[in-house]
């Protein structure tokens, strides 16, 4: 879960902010032993580790290149290297334009003469991100900030002349000491922290030369600053802000302006409603801001308004529109706003004309999902750069023209390649599927078999039916989409089929069906999995005799409660999970469940917290279960997964719970993504395809490494 307030984030981050994944090769099918096998043309868990991310993309202000953040795997040193590089908008001369580990976050000065970028700086637990610059022409980057703490989100000026950031406040001297000799007490939801410790977060600038001095204070006091825009001639600054940083009270962000120098602060909004994503029309007159209502913190897939800045009137723009919006941008001349938006499965670009009242024109028509913040503007607007995947290509940048006219679309040119070797591998892709559940209501799926070899067969393992995996998305408010997915290009080149069903409560297909879970987790949603899983046997897809169910966050909190439900399932791999909702109240991230999903809290609804918590259930639980956590995670905190792994051996359930260290409700370090994607398939291949001696194949190049 982001610090970002948008609530259709709510619960718990969704499957889809994982990781890529490591390799197994398939065995043969049918019970008894079996070796790893040569996967030749497909996908594996190695394949998945080393993918090349590529995103960000920033078109320069003539619209001639394109810098973007390239990330690739670091085996060695367990982590991933993230670098800046360029390539012209042909799509020719791609190349690395810094040298250094980590630089990041590339912005052209409205010029077009200077680079902006962020990168590590100092050494060892000095280390903090600063802003450096690099003449566009080429030369030595330079260091701007010297900051105490690490500059965060950044900005350029519109005349150049300054960049505004945010970044936590220092401490004293004297407070630093303190703590150094072991006065640091956390003080749990007092001052800045949460349920952790935090430092009040606040808006500097710059000038934006080389040996510019100090950073000057734009606000200051105790407040954390997230989302802001600079206005037009940088006279004033909208930002997004909270006065305490209570892990559960998100709501309590409001929306602020301050002069662009510092001075006094004019609080726009006082509401139950969490404000993000502020941003200025060309003219100064109007700001936009994104909020789930004007008064009240609904489950909603988000809304964009308008304010305007002297009467203070706001109206909602695109209010009758279904998709759920993404991120959106003006146009530099302040006829339309560019944005993203996800409808059911597939994500485009979308443009609309605020003042017009005209509907929103979709621009783009791709069958794959457009990067939801990674796309950027000319200078003058005439172009757009931006990231794409789709289910059998990982994701690219592409480069367009956007049209003059209302309706035109545009015709994209593909500017990158980034893994070339995964594009020629036999890859699954998905058929969308629709079946109806229990109550009458329609719901969507992606169902993904194994591809077909170069040799004209399937996936080693492949049968009709077969082993079949049914994956459940994060959120609640997650959803698949037509996109690269790691996970299951590596179950379907081991012969498994898989369904991803978007169940109620998914984004995506509009707000009744978001909300379609509320004080119902566990109910509506669950026979919506089953009710799907029915439709795949009946297909003849999968086989009674051998399904499994997997999922992360939510997905794993659904998972759970699926197998204290039903015995169907011969395995399950779960992750990240709560099984215990009481339990949960004072240790996790829990508003949404409150306020949407139970509703209540431990003692005004305790019954029904206890009977929608899989943990009450423990004893109706047969099926063989892996679990998987990581020990710094604050979404769903560790011992809900060993409470679930401790009842599963009371009541002699075969499991395994694997825990990660340093890791949060994600799994980022390489080498523990690969173990946790090895152990997920050799707990499959033994409990669903009863391969008792399941072998891991050895990372190329690390013969000698232990798989597990």
């Amino acid at each position: 879960m982001t610090s970002r307030t948008r609530p259709l984030i709510a619960l718990l981050a969704t499957s889809l902010m994982l990781v890529p994944a490591p390799d197994a090769a398939a065995a043969s099918p049918g019970p008894g032993p079996a070796a790893a096998a040569d996967t030749g043309d497909l996908f594996t868990v190695d394949d998945a580790i080393g993918l090349v991310d590529v995103g960000n993309p920033r078109l320069s202000p003539d619209g001639e290149q394109v810098v973007y953040a390239r990330s690739e795997l670091d085996w060695e040193d367990n982590e991933r290297d993230g670098r800046l590089w360029i390539v012209g908008a042909d799509g020719e001369n791609a190349r690395p334009y810094t040298s250094g580990e980590g630089d990041a976050a590339p912005r052209w000065s409205p010029d077009g003469e200077w680079l902006a970028f962020l990168r590590p700086a100092g050494e060892g637990d000095d280390e903090v991100r600063q802003l450096f610059l690099l003449p566009a022409d080429g030369g030595e980057a330079r260091q701007l900030t010297e900051h105490v703490t690490s500059v965060g989100d950044y900005r350029w000026g519109p005349d150049g002349e300054h960049i505004y950031f945010a970044a936590d406040d220092s401490l004293t001297d004297e407070e630093e000491e303190r703590r150094e000799n072991g006065y640091d007490a956390v003080f749990v939801n007092e001052g800045p922290n949460g349920q952790v410790r935090h430092r009040w977060t606040n808006l500097w600038r710059v000038a934006a030369h080389p040996d510019s001095g100090e950073a000057r204070p734009v606000t200051e006091g105790e407040r954390a600053v997230a989302d802001f825009a600079v206005g037009p001639e940088g006279r004033r600054v909208a930002f997004t802000f909270r006065t305490e940083q209570h892990r559960n009270d998100a709501n309590n962000a409001e929306l602020a302006v301050v002069p662009g120098g510092g001075g006094e602060i004019r609080v726009l909004t006082d509401n139950d409603a969490p404000e993000s994503d502020p941003a200025w029309s060309p003219d100064g007159e109007t700001l936009t801001f994104m909020a789930p209502d004007r008064q009240d913190w609904r489950l909603d897939q988000g809304n964009l308004y308008a304010m305007d800045l002297e009467s203070g009137e706001t109206r909602q723009l695109l209010a009758d529109f279904q998709p759920a919006i993404g991120q959106y941008r003006w146009s530099p001349d302040g006829r339309s706003i560019l944005f993203t938006a996800l409808d059911s499965t597939t994500s485009n670009l979308y443009r609309v004309r605020p003042e017009s009242g005209s509907e929103p024109r979709q621009i783009s028509r791709h069958a794959g999902t457009v990067g939801s913040a990674d796309f950027a503007f000319t200078g003058d607007g005439g172009r757009v750069a931006y990231t794409l995947e789709t289910p059998t290509r990982p994701g690219d940048l592409y480069v367009a023209d956007l049209p003059s006219g209302g309706d035109g679309r545009i015709s994209p040119t593909r500017l990158t390649r980034a893994n070339p070797d995964v594009e020629a591998k036999s890859l699954a892709t998905p058929e969308e599927v629709h079946w109806t559940s229990e109550d009458g209501t329609e719901i969507e799926g992606l169902l993904w078999r194994p591809p077909e070899t170069d040799g004209g067969g399937r996936a080693a393992g492949w049968s009709s039916p077969g082993a079949f995996v049914v994956n459940i998305h994060g959120g609640p408010a997650g959803v698949f989409t037509r996109s690269f997915d790691t996970d299951v290009q590596v179950l379907a080149a081991h012969g498994y089929a898989v369904l991803q069903p978007n169940v109620r409560g998914s984004t995506g297909y509009g707000d009744a069906f978001l909300r379609g879970n509320m004080e119902d987790i566990g109910g509506g949603d669950y026979r919506d999995v089953m009710t799907g899983v029915d439709h795949m046997l009946e297909r003849g897809v999968a086989h009674g005799d051998s399904l499994a169910v997997k999922g992360w966050s939510y997905g794993g909190i659904l998972g759970g409660w699926t197998i204290t439900q039903t015995d169907r399932f011969e395995a399950a791999s779960l992750g990240a999970m709560v099984s215990d909702w009481p339990s949960e109240f004072g240790q996790g991230f829990h508003y949404d469940v409150v306020r949407w999903y139970l509703g209540g809290d431990p003692w005004s609804n305790g019954e029904f917290w206890d009977e929608r918590s899989s943990y009450t259930h423990m004893d109706q639980v047969e099926t063989p279960t892996i679990l998987f956590h990581g020990e710094e995670d604050r979404i769903d905190t560790m011992g809900q997964s060993m409470n679930f792994h401790q009842a599963l051996r009371w009541f002699d359930v075969p499991t395994r719970f694997i825990r990660f260290p340093r890791e949060g409700h994600g799994i980022s370090e390489p080498r523990h993504d690969r173990t946790r994607r090895i152990e997920e398939l050799r707990w499959l291949q033994k409990w669903v395809r009863g391969q008792q001696d399941w072998t891991a194949p050895e990372r190329p190049g690390n013969e000698d490494e232990e798989t597990r």
